[in-house]
């Protein structure tokens, strides 16, 4: 049954067509919103009997001690998708409001055919929120497969999604609204926004032709409407686009990670994406993580920093990174000969351990490298 406020705004809207009283029952027979609060909770026998036979009462001013009423009355049951939810009592002698009962239990329905649907979407709309909270926010794993199948169709997981975390870093209120309003003209069908904080909000981007199915697409989507003057001190990093549950948190951790990596930057305003600073998020989270394993790259990569009087190993493996491991082109750089570039190649596997001839020695020496000059 529709509750007590919406039940009020039928009677509000009742009132102001035929300027009488007007009570709403519930399917129990009970008053559950009237022009006179005194009559609330009362329970009213011949609208719960016109309730259980759906046929409308008319009172006539002689049948008021017969139904133990106070007045004459006109009662009409409603209905909602032919199940009769309660009945609509307006007072006044049936002559009165003969005329215009048909409009009357009109309007009456269609309120409360809106008031369900709109109460039936926004409990949609609340246990969506509910379940992206509890994946997104629950350490307990065993929930994330719970009713799998079921929450990815829910939620819209069985196609790729990417989350951005939006900080909006100011408390002007004009401004956070306008920020929200944007979003919302964002928002298609099957994406979600989560307010955090009012200055703090997920969004759930669903892939669509049109807005975009790659991250690249959807950063230059999104960098459209961020160039607008209301997204100054406005800081979106967005996560990379992945399916189901655990494509969803893993996208989620990696905004979030992006941000904080921003935010170590000294830079709260503008538009990242994780792919643009993936290497630097890895690198972050081995610190934040694997301390140890981060001070032994560390320790590791200062003997090559500290090695011969012009330190030239270090100039060396910047200039291999630089130019992506290109040899000859490093060589160049360096105005050295392709042999003494292969010498320090070696000198360096000497030093570290790190082989520059395999794909592990690359990738621990660049890692290396990174924490090192960010230290």
């Amino acid at each position: 049954m529709v509750n007590q406020h919406w039940a009020q705004m039928v009677v509000k809207k009742i009132a102001s067509i035929i300027k009488k009283d007007v009570q709403v029952v519930n399917k129990s027979g009970q008053i559950i919103a009237s022009s006179n609060s005194s009559q609330l909770g009362d329970i009213h026998q011949a609208a719960l009997h016109s309730i259980q036979r759906n046929l409308p009462i008319e009172i006539e001013e002689e049948d008021m001690n017969f139904w133990k009423v106070k007045s004459p009355a006109v009662i009409l049951p409603f209905e909602y998708q032919d199940t009769t939810y309660g009945a609509l009592i307006i007072s006044g002698t049936p002559e009165e409001v003969r005329e215009s009962s048909r409009l009357l239990k009109v309007t009456a329905e269609f309120i409360i055919e809106q008031e369900i649907e709109r109460s039936a979407k926004f409990k949609s709309s609340l246990s969506r929120t509910q379940m992206l909270s509890n994946i997104l926010f629950n350490k307990d794993m065993t929930s994330h497969s719970y009713s799998r199948k079921q929450i990815i169709d829910f939620l819209g997981l069985n196609t790729k999604v990417a989350v951005a975390s939006i900080f909006i870093n100011t408390t002007s209120k004009t401004k956070i609204r306008s920020i929200k309003n944007t979003l919302s003209n964002w928002q298609l069908y099957d994406d979600d926004i989560l307010e955090l904080t009012p200055q703090d909000l997920l969004f759930v981007f669903k892939t669509n032709s049109n807005r975009g199915k790659t991250l690249e697409e959807l950063k230059q989507f999104i960098a459209h409407s961020i160039s607008l003057d209301i997204f100054e001190r406005t800081l979106i990093t967005v996560g990379d686009f992945n399916i189901g549950i655990q494509g969803l948190i893993q996208s989620y951790n990696e905004a979030q990670s992006l941000r904080k990596l921003v935010l170590s930057m000294n830079q709260t305003e503008g538009l990242y994406t994780y792919k643009d600073y993936e290497f630097e998020v890895i690198c972050q989270n081995i610190r934040k993580y694997s301390p140890d394993k981060e001070a032994s790259l560390i320790v590791n990569y200062k003997k090559l920093a500290s090695f011969g009087g012009d330190k030239y190993l270090n100039e060396t493996v910047e200039a291999y990174f630089r130019n992506h491991g290109k040899l000859v082109k490093t060589a160049n750089d360096l105005y050295i000969h392709r042999n003494t570039l292969n010498y320090r190649i070696k000198k360096i596997h000497e030093i570290t351990g790190w082989d520059l001839n395999t794909i592990d020695g690359i990738v621990l020496l660049r890692i290396a490298q990174y924490l090192y000059k960010t230290r």
